[in-house]
């Protein structure tokens, strides 16, 4: 028995050790078995094209910066609107009305850069507030796009991120698990992420995220179902995210140990136990 005990007890301390939840609104511990599978590296691609639906237009690379990101973007607003003025030619009021609309959403572009450099705002309780700390470098930039809202986040002024909140009508209430099997069809296989979560009377065990890898990329699908009503992918580079962990716990160390980010850059931690070893906490 004492021997038994003292095995209950290690294993206890070593489930201690991991990393907790993939976001702040949920507690407990995501667990998984074996290495991820690599996606489809051509439509991760896709998740980076500069004017949706267009590859040919170019990739955004990691490691721009936000002034060029900006600037990309305002030109596929360019492009994207040029049919429209074309067709409205002979329309003077109609022409103008347009590039009204074009400059506006240009001009949204440019206001949406946003430096978390320890000023609240909205974002901090927003679809992306699990997604950055302030005062650790961390800035974003936003798109609304056909099917997604497109955030775009940096680190010291170089991107690192790309988080894709998928419009309500592209979820057209599918479940979680519907929307997963979609996505395996398009990017390729997944490994399924579950967590662990203490309630009354035991513990509740249900699916958190999908996970591929991609090279030295990374990409998430993320449930934001419970108060957004939509689910995310998340894309970013693996080895720039390990130096914003590493930021993060220098200036914010009470908070990084329940964040999202941390998880991500612990989960090969995870991934080498047992998918069940979180049971005991």
């Amino acid at each position: 028995m004492r021997t038994l005990g003292a095995l209950v007890l290690a294993l206890a301390l070593a489930a201690g050790t991991l990393g907790t939840g993939a976001s702040a609104q949920a507690a407990g511990k995501a667990s998984s078995a074996g290495g991820a599978p690599t996606a489809s590296s051509a439509e991760v691609n896709k998740l980076k094209v500069v004017r949706l639906g267009d590859p040919s237009a170019g990739l955004f690379k990691w490691g721009d910066t936000s002034e060029h990101v900006i600037e990309a973007l305002r030109s596929a607003l360019d492009a994207k609107y040029q049919p429209r003025l074309k067709e409205a030619s002979a329309d003077p009021g109609m022409q103008q009305r347009i590039q009204t609309e074009m400059r506006k959403e240009m001009d949204n572009v440019s206001k949406s850069l946003t430096k978390f450099d320890g000023q609240k705002s909205g974002w901090d309780v927003s679809i992306i507030g699990p997604e950055f700390q302030q005062n650790t470098g961390e800035a974003v930039v936003q798109i609304k796009e056909d099917v997604w809202t497109r955030y775009f986040f940096f680190f010291e002024d170089g991107l690192y991120k790309i988080f894709l909140s998928f419009n309500k009508d592209a979820i057209e209430g599918k479940t979680f698990g519907d929307f997963g099997k979609e996505m395996q069809a398009k990017f390729g296989r997944s490994r399924e992420v579950y967590r662990d979560e203490k309630m009354k009377g035991g513990v509740r065990r249900f699916l958190d995220h999908y996970e591929w890898n991609a090279g030295g990329e990374r990409l998430r699908l993320v449930d934001r179902s419970e108060f957004y009503g939509v689910y995310c992918l998340v894309l970013y580079d693996a080895k720039i995210n390990d130096r914003v962990v590493a930021k993060r716990k220098i200036v914010n160390p009470a908070h990084s140990t329940h964040d999202a980010l941390v998880e991500a850059a612990t989960q090969k931690e995870i991934n080498d136990r047992d998918s069940n070893d979180n049971i005991i906490d």
